[in-house]
């Protein structure tokens, strides 16, 4: 009988650990095509992580990912919170980022003195 109910323990742990990792899978494949796609595009290569998923009471999730990327020699790492609702990103915040310089706008040029 014990060997049984540690059967049902370990399944069931296993089984919620499948969910969360299915759901971070799909959470991840959404942010690649609606965000870091166009973010990282260019680059040699590019990761993503889920760091929190927080469902709220309204059906939507905020999500914290962290991606980086390298692009030449440089390393980019954005952190940013996203809201969801049904695999759909409709809105976020840059939480931090760190690597490349800002870009300049066309026309616009620096010089140092």
């Amino acid at each position: 009988m014990q060997i049984l109910v540690v059967f049902w323990l370990v399944a069931g742990l296993l089984l919620t650990r499948t969910t969360v990792l299915a759901q971070d899978a799909t959470i991840e494949r959404v942010l690649r095509t609606q965000v870091f796609n166009k973010t990282f595009e260019g680059f040699e290569y590019y990761h993503v992580t889920i760091e929190e998923d927080q469902p709220q009471a309204d059906g939507s999730r905020e999500v914290i990912a962290v991606a980086s990327g390298k692009f030449l020699n440089n390393t980019v790492r954005l952190k940013a919170l996203f809201l969801i609702v049904d695999e759909q990103v409709i809105g976020g915040q840059i939480l931090d980022n760190t690597g490349l310089p800002p870009c300049l706008a066309p026309g616009e040029s620096r010089s140092s003195l």
